[in-house]
């Protein structure tokens, strides 16, 4: 009898070789988009800061000439900017950017999708805003009928965004998205400065998404719009979902400005606004960088795990980069409230404390609607984004008839219990990332912000007691603030800290990059980056 052995098959060598093949090139194809992706962050990022310098700066212009009541009226409106270029791009134009091929039939249907939609959503925005009166009154009806035009003026830019995100073309979007946001913040305060009040923040929106789109456009093929039924039906198969799921996500960060505005009076509502911007939305600005890349970065990665790894990595190094601004922020707030806005916005500074927590559990969730998309699950992401909307409207809708303070300790419960959510039925299930792992990852910027409040409150408290000015408290605090982030960060969390120097050896100058090197670990130091 042979022996056992004799059975088992010898490896073929050419499977091996195959396999090695394979593998070397899975890593090629992830160096690649590492560096795709650290590219992309160093554009992203610049044209970020420069835009939002001057879109902050606005911001305090337009609330110096602006009543808060005004804010809370615009703000119903001011929903359907976001929303106009989402339905239009996600349902018509973003399975361009996953797909592995398409054919000039496919952006042709996509153009047509687009610009089809964005005519149909205009008339029917058009058409119920006056539905809208007995809710919120005749005014923000007026200013809903005037924003109408969003859908229409964004569709033609779907297709060039979509051809953009897939060529990776991080640095030409990155200039469109800075003089779209300058056309905005220069239209508003141009339109404020002429004596109009809410209907000069919805102008800005209307160039801000006009001036984006006409500039996508001349960058990219629009293709002839032209319906092909095949290829309509593929794009709608992963589009309808997509938009759905984003409608609701819109939906989800807007609801609780509806619901105060017809809840509160408009003076609440506005104070709302500006400390949920404050608290929350303003973290989103630095989102929005990780959020411009990862969609077509995950896109591109070979398998899952691929999407795994940089997705962990990318919500530790947020989490690092953005949490102790939000920790600077409640711990400021009573001077850099009323010392940014003027005093009228007194009103707005617990407010924005207690919605600051709510922004570092939104830091920490930031990217998974991509992650799902990239891993082709749309409804899934539809069901729950439905699922945390219902969620989050009732909690405002319960906690809104308690007053303003109330409602923002309700929104702190309601994103807590989101997280929980995300990483239970979303990154868990789909991609293995246990809720302990996120703990882990973020762990280095919420011990870090903790400290930074922990001395940034007192410091703060005694400052002023000792009628030191405004301008002297900020720089101050913000001075003890870094210094003690940054070495908590340096001597308690190196890999952390290598993320950080890593990202800053690749987006800052040339002559500055060494330093970064320089202040890696030695651990990273060796093997050549973390």
């Amino acid at each position: 009898m042979p022996a056992a052995d004799d059975d088992i098959t010898p490896p073929d060598p050419g499977d091996r070789e195959r396999r090695a093949a394979e593998a070397e090139s899975a890593a090629t194809a992830n160096h690649e988009l590492r560096d795709a992706a650290l590219a992309g962050v160093r554009w992203v990022a610049g044209a970020r800061i420069a835009s939002e310098i001057v879109a902050f700066a606005a911001a305090i212009a337009l609330a110096r000439l602006l009543a808060p009541a005004e804010f809370g009226r615009a703000a119903v409106a001011l929903a359907i900017v976001p929303l106009a270029a989402i339905l239009t791009f996600e349902g018509c134009a973003s399975s361009l950017v996953q797909r592995p091929e398409i054919g000039r039939e496919h952006r042709d249907s996509a153009a047509f999708l687009s610009i089809s939609t964005g005519i149909v959503l205009t008339i029917l925005t058009a058409a119920i805003s006056p539905l809208l009166a007995p809710i919120f009154g005749d005014r923000i009806a007026a200013l809903v009928l005037l924003v109408s035009p969003a859908f229409l003026l964004a569709s033609p830019g779907c297709v060039p965004r979509a051809l953009l995100w897939r060529e990776l073309q991080f640095r030409r979007l990155s200039m469109i998205e800075v003089a779209g946001l300058l056309a905005g913040s220069g239209t508003s305060v141009g339109l404020a400065l002429a004596g109009l009040k809410a209907e000069a923040l919805i102008g800005g929106g209307l160039a801000m998404t006009g001036i984006t789109s006409l500039l996508l456009c001349l960058s990219a093929p629009i293709g002839t719009p032209r319906l092909h039924s095949r290829e309509a039906k593929d794009i709608a198969g992963f589009g309808i979902p997509a938009a759905l799921a984003g409608l609701v996500h819109v939906g989800f960060a807007n609801v609780d400005y509806v619901i105060m505005a017809a809840r509160l009076s408009a003076t609440q509502a506005g104070l709302y606004w500006r400390a949920f911007q404050l608290g929350v939305t303003y973290q989103e600005k630095v989102s929005g960088i990780l959020l411009r890349l990862a969609y077509p970065v995950y896109s591109r990665a070979p398998a899952p795990e691929d999407v795994r790894r940089m997705h962990e990595r990318a919500t530790r190094l947020h989490a690092t980069i953005v949490l102790p601004f939000l920790g600077f922020a409640a711990a400021t707030a009573p001077t850099l409230v009323p010392w940014l806005f003027g005093p009228a916005w007194n009103g707005a500074v617990l407010p924005t404390q207690i919605l600051a927590v709510a922004g570092m559990i939104s830091a920490v969730l930031t990217g998974y609607p991509q992650v799902m998309l990239a891993l082709n699950k749309p409804r899934e992401l539809l069901r729950f984004n439905l699922a945390i909307f219902v969620l989050y409207g009732a909690v405002i809708v319960v906690a809104a008839s308690g007053g303003l303070i109330a409602a923002c300790i309700a929104a702190v419960g309601a994103h807590l219990l989101i997280f929980i959510g995300v990483y239970h039925f979303m990154l868990g299930r789909h991609l293995g990332v246990p809720m302990r792992r996120s703990l882990t990852d973020v762990a280095p910027g919420l011990c870090g912000t903790a400290i930074v409040a922990a001395c940034g409150f007192p410091l703060r408290a005694l400052l002023e007691a000792n009628d030191v000015p405004s301008t002297a408290v900020l720089v101050v605090v913000g001075a003890c603030s870094a210094i003690v982030y940054v070495s908590t960060i340096r001597i308690f969390f190196t890999t952390a800290w290598d993320d950080l120097m890593l990202l800053a050896s690749r987006i800052l100058p040339a002559r500055l990059r060494p330093a970064a090197a320089r202040l890696a670990t030695p651990a990273a130091a060796t093997t050549g980056g973390p």
